[in-house]
This record gives structure tokens, sequence and C-alpha cells, in this order.
């Protein structure tokens, strides 16, 4: 009994890390960096709003543009000329990949928040969306918000 009882110890102590991912940030030309659970809620957070299936979410996480910078992508008033060629490739669990501009990742150029969630109506992602959720508040259409995102590309356009 007591090893029933060590065994299901150790697998619920477990449980928490196996849902928890690294996302992987790269960006051309430089560095990829990893980013752990940790680092990305140690990131400026936000919150962005979504409709999907005629319900409305609130989605919240790491500003997407922090975590790009942390990997070193020219930002703010100095994102002009060439490095506005910069897409952000957002690939997710199962192929699938969204494509923003890197101006539209930036609070220099854009009003509402682009976040990758790690919650959606205060409550952890679930495994059908999660461990993260590229949201990009102020869509029409959830089209761009890639569910189980696993890695994170920025690289030139052409």
């Amino acid at each position: 009994m007591r090893l029933a009882a060590a065994i299901a110890a150790t697998i619920l102590a477990l449980a928490p890390a196996a849902f928890a991912q690294d996302l992987k940030v790269t960006v051309q030309g430089r560095d990829s960096i990893v980013l752990t659970p940790a680092d990305l809620a140690a990131l400026p957070r936000a919150r962005a709003t979504m409709v999907e299936g005629g319900k409305s979410a609130v989605y919240e996480g790491a500003l997407l543009n922090a975590a790009l910078v942390q990997a070193g992508v020219v930002h703010g008033d100095r994102l002009m000329g060439r490095y506005l060629n910069q897409v952000v490739l957002v690939k997710a669990a199962d192929g699938y990949v969204s494509i923003l501009s890197l101006a539209e990742t930036d609070p220099f150029y854009r009003t509402n928040p682009v976040v990758i969630a790690d919650r959606k109506n205060g409550a952890p992602l679930d495994a059908r969306e999660g461990p993260y959720r590229v949201v990009v508040d102020g869509d029409l259409k959830p089209s761009r918000s890639a569910r189980q995102v696993t890695t994170i590309e920025v690289k030139p356009a052409f």
C-alpha cells in the first residue's frame, strides 16, 4: 500500500512539469533562445480578447514583443527600413503556421497586444490550446491565433 501511495505521489508531483513546455525563439542571424515557463511568466504580461465560435474569451500571457526583444530583434523606434521586411512565423505542434509582420508585434506600431497566452478566462489553457497560444488582439477572425505553439521564428520575408 505504501508503494502505491509513493508512486501516486510521484506521478502527481511530476504531472505539472509534464504540461509545462519550453518555447524556442529564433531570430535569423542570431542564436536561438529557449524560454522556460518561468521566463515567460517573468516577461511583461497583457490580456487579449478573441471571439471564436461566437463566444468571447480573454487570454492572458507574456507580450510576444517582449519575448522577441529577449531574442534580440530590433524594436521600438529603431524598427524601420530593412527591419520592416521581417516576418514572425508562429509554429504549432500540429504543423500549423501563422505569420505576422514584425511591426504588428511591436507596441510602437500597434495598440492592441499580441500575447503568448497561457491562460484563458482566468484558468490555464487546456491541452487542446496549450501550453501556449499566440493571440492577436483585435483580429476579427482567430486564424492567426495559433494553438499549441512550440516555436517562434523571425526572418526576412524575402
